[in-house]
């Protein structure tokens, strides 16, 4: 007895323990009932031993799947064991979609094919959907061809392909709700024992807890992601806050200060870490904003139009490069716009949204200060260029403050424009003469200029007496690059502000002389005028008279009699070098009709007059004409 129980204690398996009876039995030691009891005996341990050894399986399985925080691999090491515990061909985990009324194949473990791994079943159809429905575990031991459960054709054409046969699946529950259901499935028809149901049920309620408490655990990492994020964003948020307000303060310095807008584009291209520039609404570069692009491209202007209209940054692209605008605006005014070479983030954009708020109020505070100093020159030059002023001690300080003085060397200059461009064009002038000595204005309907005279290349305050054509032609190509075509007549040199008016006087005439002889777009004074500046002089003079007779004469005579234009053909065929195509065409006349004419004032004139030094003394003659003609000279006398 005591042999036997031993060998029952070290777990004899049950053909030992059959030898060990029979032999017990031949020696009468035993009798067939306690042989049978032995058995019996033996069997429970066993199954008390598989019931340890799985008890332990599920528990380590358990284990396993509670330390798992991710979703994917919690879904994976749930099937991978499943197969495993159970010993099937394929484990698969389907979780229940109660929009569409389906539970569809989720994570698979041994499946081989698509069609398989992407079922969707109906909830309530086949093993699948009658298992996800949470009612009780379903199993079927040859699917295909079991008539007892609904099927679908697709469904059953991925079984097909799959090959499979037995199904068994019990359902996932967490806290009373059923979130999906685990399966196996065998490539072999039979049935699975109710052990092996008992298992998949054990296996599920442990699965089901996992994936919950998975999903807990992501949810949370995902908040606590989403609150980290935020929290590193509201960081930033009050660090671009601290920055915007030290801009502020050092914008509300810039205001201040006496070149409010080339510290403003310091500032800018310090905070911005890039080009920056302000231009004025048509798109011209303003004072201390040099570019090499062209702002005044329509994309440019459309960009700043748009901009000034919303009072938004709108980003525009030229000549392949990238830049955001904001316009300075004051109330309706679009007074001019800042860019920034990029395109830019929120933070920058702030900054240059209050960037273009200050350059709003420079500007204003500049052009009011512009404005009174233009009053300020707009009196000054009536009183220089009147002739009945004195040079009183109150005139010669306000000029002072200009750099003119009684006892420096002036020039005038007279600027002629087209009416419609004048204002554009003084605006053109005025930032032309920043930073340098002398006024500028409207005067009697026309652009007034008394500054020292300059040689080409020199600085300011430098006078010289022969600079008057450079500094005059300076202005010409100013303007011009403005898109705006001007005609500037210099006075010669003068000292004394009781001089200026006689100055302007010659000034204008040397204007009015280019006007006449079609020098449009130039700039000269008397001398760069050649023998029409010798001629301004003496436009009344009894010699003038004289000289006019003694060459024009008979052709004077002849025009006044029959009303034809011999003298204008005359004038306009020297002046353009006795060429009779040029002159042709400049007369809006064919050649052989220029000829016919040119015959005419032979015949009153004599040949002579086309060439040689008979030609010069008429050439010279025909300006004086072409002079009085117009009026020049009497204008400003």
């Amino acid at each position: 007895m005591g042999r036997l129980l031993a060998l029952l204690g070290d777990g004899v398996s049950a053909e030992g323990l059959e030898t060990q009876l029979a032999a017990m039995q031949a020696k009468n030691l035993i009798d067939s009932a306690m042989a049978a009891a032995a058995r019996s005996l033996s069997a429970r341990l066993r199954e008390a031993s598989r019931r340890e050894g799985l008890l332990r399986v599920l528990y380590d399985t358990a284990t396993d799947l509670t330390g798992i925080r991710d979703v994917e691999a919690v879904l994976k090491a749930i099937v991978r064991r499943t197969r495993s515990l159970i010993g099937s061909d394929i484990a698969y985990l389907s979780l229940n979609d109660y929009g569409t009324g389906e539970s569809y194949i989720r994570v698979t473990d041994g499946a081989a094919t698509s069609l398989f791994r992407n079922i969707r079943m109906p909830l309530g159809e086949g093993v699948l959907g009658a298992v996800a429905t949470g009612e009780a575990p379903s199993q079927s031991a040859d699917y295909l061809s079991d008539q007892t459960k609904s099927h679908l054709e697709s469904s059953d054409t991925a079984v097909a392909a799959e090959g499979v046969k037995a199904i068994m699946g019990v359902p996932l529950r967490v806290e009373g709700n059923v979130i999906g259901a685990l399966l196996v499935a065998d490539r072999h028809a039979h049935n699975f024992s109710s052990e092996d149901v008992a298992l998949m049920e054990s296996i599920g309620t442990h699965a089901a807890v996992a994936l919950e408490n998975a999903r807990h655990f992501t949810e949370m990492a995902d908040a606590l992601a989403r609150l980290d994020q935020a929290q590193r964003q509201n960081l930033a948020h009050v660090r671009a806050l601290e920055e915007l307000s030290s801009l502020d303060q050092r914008l509300m310095e810039t205001l201040a200060s006496t070149e409010s807008l080339p510290n403003l584009l310091r500032l800018l291209a310090e905070a911005m870490d890039t080009e920056v520039f302000v231009v004025s609404p048509v798109g011209e570069p303003m004072a201390g904003s040099g570019t090499g692009s062209d702002f005044g491209n329509p994309a440019a202007l459309s960009a700043a139009e748009m901009s000034a209209a919303r009072t938004l940054p709108m980003p525009f692209t030229v000549n392949g490069r990238d830049y955001t605008v904001m316009s300075a605006v004051a109330g309706d005014q679009h007074l001019a716009s800042l860019i920034v070479a990029g395109h830019l983030t929120q933070d920058r954009l702030a900054v240059l949204e209050r960037s273009a708020l200050v350059l709003s109020a420079a500007l204003l505070f500049e052009r009011t200060y512009q404005d009174a100093q233009y009053r300020l020159q707009l009196e000054l030059i009536d009183e220089l260029l009147n002739p009945q002023s004195e040079s009183t001690e109150a005139l010669r300080r306000r000029a002072g403050r200009f750099g003119l003085a009684d006892n420096l060397q002036l020039v005038v200059r007279v600027v002629g424009v087209r009416d419609d461009q004048r204002q554009r064009a003084l605006a053109v002038l005025r930032r032309h003469a920043e930073g340098r000595s002398g006024i500028t204005a409207l005067h009697e309907s026309h652009l007034c200029v008394i500054e020292p005279p300059m040689r080409r290349g020199a600085g300011p305050g430098i006078p010289a007496s022969d600079g008057g054509a450079d500094a005059g032609q300076a202005i010409v190509d100013a303007l011009k690059r403005q898109r705006i075509e001007a005609s500037v007549g210099s006075s010669e040199t003068v000292t004394g502000f009781s001089r200026l008016s006689a100055a302007h006087a010659e000034a204008h005439a040397v204007l009015g002389a280019m006007q006449a002889l079609a020098r449009h777009g130039e700039a000269a004074d008397k001398a760069a005028l050649g023998t029409a500046g010798m001629l301004l002089g003496a436009m009344d003079s009894p010699f003038a008279a004289q000289l006019l007779a003694a060459q024009l004469g008979p052709l004077l005579d002849y025009d006044r009699k029959r009303g034809t234009q011999l003298v204008s053909t005359a004038w306009i065929f020297l002046e353009y070098g006795a060429s009779i195509t040029a002159a042709a065409n400049a007369l809006h006349v064919h050649a052989n009709t220029l000829r016919q004419r040119l015959d005419r004032i032979d015949t009153l004139l004599g040949p002579g007059w086309r060439r040689g030094g008979r030609a010069l003394d008429v050439h010279v003659a025909l300006r004086l004409w072409r002079l009085q003609s117009v009026g020049v000279g009497r204008q400003h006398a």
